[in-house]
């Protein structure tokens, strides 16, 4: 992502995460299953794929600032809560 695209996501209390090409690999695996589902665990910082009977988990990274953002529902709510 670029710098102010992806702290625009968080100031507006969306998840902008950044993986190895090989999870991204394995996540694009799952393109062709009907049943295909996502899950992000904003607390564990994990990412859930499932689909054609098959699930994997992925860790992700997130500074505690970010992670405070998006739990607060963006900038704006995340000012009004602390200032």
């Amino acid at each position: 992502f670029a710098r102010i695209f992806r702290q625009n996501m968080f100031n507006c209390g969306m998840v902008a995460i950044e993986l190895p090409r090989e999870n991204i690999d394995t996540l694009m695996g799952y393109a062709d299953c009907a049943d295909a589902a996502m899950a992000l665990d904003l607390e564990k910082q994990t990412l859930t794929v499932k689909g054609c009977g098959k699930e994997e988990t992925i860790g992700f990274a997130i500074s505690p600032f970010d992670k405070a953002l998006v739990l607060a529902g963006g900038w704006v709510d995340y000012a009004d809560q602390r200032y």
